[in-house]
């Protein structure tokens, strides 16, 4: 039998490892219960869920329908006739067939006489592909076993039927049943078929084990001694004393009391045939070490995956940080001259939107392997809107757009939600719409559709009257990499990732994002979120409006560990606006020198560095040095490294390359934290 390993594509994702372990639970499940026929059915449902099937079915070597589940073609009625139509198709691996309107994928299944038993796989939709064909293949032995083992149990019946009273009640237990006494002398022997023996049965009488058999009947004598000291049944595993048979037998050993005092003890000897058994479970046993090794291929992928993607995300994120940062410090400061203000603005643009391609990247890979979770806070949604609306104000009122926001009055004020995940939702399709718009409006919704005391589902709608979208394409536009371009208009700069992603941020608030569009008549998206409405506070509204920023902050001593000159650089100089003088170094080794010689109070390590990384070092200030805050500075955004920090007990973390804003917020909540 070929690998597993061979069947499965380099980038095998989540989904794929989900089938594995489906059908590794149902192969033990069959093997270790009785409902085989139950098992079986489970199987031919799950196939039709991976190959996105209504119905499926198995044909017998006989043409006779064995077992089917229709879940979403409950009358449809297929015949063996229409299946395979002449003599060669057994020697096939799939076949693809059109009947009744119906689209078929037929797999031959070979059983253990040269015979086909036929797996279909019907849909009334589209035709199926090699695809589903590569989905369902590592199922094909399996089901091929389970209907193997069945077989072998109907023929086992089947002669258990043919054989008299007292010798088919002898013959249903096994093949050879042998009477011996205490010394393992043999007094009787029972045999369905006499030609198992190697000397006529009569010849064995009154002879031990190992007159009749040699050497050989060490296998069995140890058996009979276990028995005769423990009393407990006793089985032993054998090959055929002729090589050449290539068979396979299993001795059971069972004790039968004495009726009567003084009477002698029996010895109850049943061998069995267990050739067809012995193949089976070698077979399966088989099968079960490479579905192993093939899940273990699939983790071994995403690990590699996910650590070239670390990997990545920080050489990139790294330098960028460098460049956001002196962009940010250029920004804070006054310059009569206005070419270089227009430069510091483009420079700023362009690092910006490097940053984004690169958050994409980073989101796609978490949506797609379902490790993103919704971190919910509590936000004045109108007022969260209407920010995202300013941010865009000035893009859109550069290409004379008319930017607008319109909501009801039944929107609650405040609502919990993760305000990081719907903004990039709001920033995608607003974003888009100013993009693939040229002239008119952009106009954002937010409209109650039902409210009680405690919830609210409100939905979102961003509607243009731009370029508009064919209705052929509306289904493409959510594929990763897909831009829709128009002869008639320019090419639009982007990566095509925005709108796959906005769809599976969408999913991930349970709902469902709808596309209208009219080509060169504007384009609206629309979803529907259900909120938790929070009551809102007079002391906390009044203590809103009275903050007024802070950019001073309290005298901290801080230490910032970083391997990258330029990242110490624009480290060093935001904090330094934040009316701070903080220490540096450049690797772990001046780290600890420095927390030797000066107190400090919060130290910002970067992860990766040479000699000691951030991960050894924040472990050894936590153990030498517990009253400092420990922040991790890192251009390591990944969830695995958010809650390897978080089961070290480091809750900051501030990510490259990282906003002024979000640095001052961060220092003072660790301040906060020491009052």
């Amino acid at each position: 039998m070929e690998s597993l390993s061979k069947f499965f594509d380099p980038d095998l994702q989540q989904p794929d490892v989900a089938f594995l372990n489906k059908l590794f639970e149902l192969q033990q499940a069959y093997y270790g219960g009785d409902a085989k026929i139950k098992v079986i059915e489970a199987l031919l449902l799950e196939l039709c869920l991976v190959t996105e099937s209504q119905a499926a079915g198995i044909f017998n070597r006989d043409s006779k329908l064995f077992i089917a589940v229709n879940p979403g073609l409950p009358n449809f009625m297929i015949s063996a006739d229409f299946l395979l139509t002449d003599d060669q198709a057994t020697a096939v691996s799939y076949e693809l067939k059109s009947i009744n309107g119906h689209q078929v994928l037929i797999c031959p299944l070979s059983d253990d006489i040269g015979k086909d038993n036929i797996l279909y796989l019907a849909r009334d939709s589209s035709s199926y592909s090699l695809t589903a064909y590569q989905t369902l293949k590592p199922a094909l032995p399996v089901l091929n076993g389970m209907l193997l083992h069945l077989n072998a149990i109907a023929e086992i019946g089947r002669q258990h039927q043919k054989t008299a009273h007292l010798q088919s009640l002898i013959a249903s237990l096994d093949d050879i049943i042998i009477e011996l006494d205490e010394n393992a002398v043999i007094k009787k022997v029972w045999v369905r078929d006499a030609t198992k023996l190697f000397m006529p049965p009569e010849f064995f009488i009154e002879k031990t084990m190992v007159e009749v058999l040699g050497t050989f009947a060490n296998v069995f004598m140890e058996c009979i001694e276990k028995l005769l000291l423990t009393d407990e049944r006793q089985e032993c595993i054998y090959p055929d004393f002729n090589p050449e048979k290539k068979a396979w037998y299993s001795a059971k050993f069972q004790k039968i009391d004495p009726v009567a005092p003084g009477e002698e003890i029996r010895m109850i000897c049943v061998i069995e045939d267990i050739t067809a058994k012995k193949l089976m479970s070698d077979q399966l046993h088989h099968q079960t070490l490479e579905l192993i090794a093939a899940k273990n291929l699939a983790e071994q992928i995403a690990r590699k995956r996910t650590e070239i993607l670390s990997i990545l995300s920080h050489e990139i994120r790294t330098p960028l940080n460098g460049i956001i940062g002196i962009c940010n410090l250029l920004h804070q400061g006054t310059y009569t001259d206005p070419h270089i203000r227009e430069y510091i603005d483009h420079l700023n643009f362009s690092s910006n939107h490097l940053l984004n391609l690169v958050n994409d990247i980073l989101d796609l890979e978490k949506i797609e392997n379902k490790k993103m979770v919704l971190m919910e806070h509590e936000i004045r949604l109108v007022t969260f809107i209407g920010n995202i609306q300013k941010q865009f104000s000035s893009l859109a009122k550069a290409k004379g757009l008319a930017l607008r926001f319109f909501h009801d009055e039944h929107v609650p004020e405040l609502v919990n939600v993760d305000d990081l995940r719907l903004g990039r939702i709001l920033n995608n399709l607003i974003g888009n719409a100013i993009k693939f718009t040229e002239s008119g409006h952009v106009t954002i919704h937010l409209s109650t559709i039902a409210r009680t005391a405690e919830m609210v589902r409100l939905s979102f709608k961003v509607e243009d009257t731009g370029i508009g979208i064919p209705e052929h394409l509306h289904n493409l536009v959510f594929d990763k990499f897909h831009q829709v371009q128009q002869a008639s208009h320019r090419q639009q700069q982007g990566t095509g990732l925005g709108l796959s992603i906005t769809k599976g941020l969408v999913d991930l608030f349970k709902s469902e994002i709808v596309l209208k569009s009219t080509v060169d008549r504007g384009t609206t998206f629309e979803f529907e979120i259900d909120f938790k409405i929070l009551a809102t506070s007079e002391n906390r509204l009044h203590a809103v409006r009275e903050a007024t920023p802070i950019r001073v902050l309290p005298e901290l001593r801080l230490l910032v560990v970083d391997d990258n000159p330029v990242n110490l650089l624009v480290a060093k100089r935001q904090l330094s606006c934040f009316g701070l003088n903080a220490e540096q170094a450049g690797n772990g080794i001046r780290a600890l020198e420095i927390l030797e010689e000066k107190e400090i109070d919060v130290i910002l390590i970067d992860l990766h560095m040479p000699e000691i990384d951030g991960y050894e070092l924040a472990r050894r200030v936590q153990v030498l040095y517990p009253k400092i805050k420990v922040i991790i500075f890192t251009a390591d955004i990944l969830e695995e490294v958010r809650t390897r920090l978080w089961d070290m007990g480091i809750k900051y973390v501030l990510s490259k390359p990282f906003n002024p804003d979000e640095m001052y917020e961060l220092l003072t909540e660790v301040v906060s934290a020491d009052h």
